[in-house]
């Protein structure tokens, strides 16, 4: 009886607690440092958090390779997708601002639904190009 007793004292807090929530100024600390962990990643130029009359948003302005454009594209969102799962305020919108390397080319905006960019990047229950097609849409800038 102890033994059960003892187990569900050392269980129970696990499921209580949860997963860490971190506050706006936390996750942007944290940005920087989740781009330079993987040599692939785009070049991260800001990350931005802040709201709008239609929600929270969290905003990241990457330098993109015209090579690389898919992939650092959905680093980014992915990152987006990783890290606010952790916000303790949900958000409503990513978005990523995409910064060519070439010059005269104007940024392109991507705008992502939140939802639909954690099934894909974090449950995996939608492929990328479903991701794409139903999740994600460019702005004119």
């Amino acid at each position: 009886m102890s033994l059960v007793k003892n187990c569900i004292i050392l269980i129970l807090p696990v499921f209580l607690i949860g997963k860490p929530l971190f506050k706006d100024s936390q996750l942007l600390a944290m940005t920087p440092n989740y781009f330079s962990r993987d040599h692939s990643s785009p070049t991260l130029l800001g990350a931005n958090i802040y709201k709008t009359n239609k929600g929270r948003v969290f905003r990241l302005d990457i330098q993109a390779d015209r090579n690389r454009f898919d992939e650092d594209l959905i680093f980014a969102f992915s990152a987006l997708s990783n890290m606010g799962q952790y916000a303790k305020r949900p958000f409503k919108k990513y978005i990523v601002i995409i910064h060519s390397t070439q010059r005269k080319q104007p940024p392109q905006i991507a705008v992502g639904k939140v939802r639909c960019s954690f099934d894909c990047f974090i449950r995996q229950h939608t492929t990328y190009q479903e991701w794409k097609s139903n999740c994600l849409h460019f702005k004119e800038t």
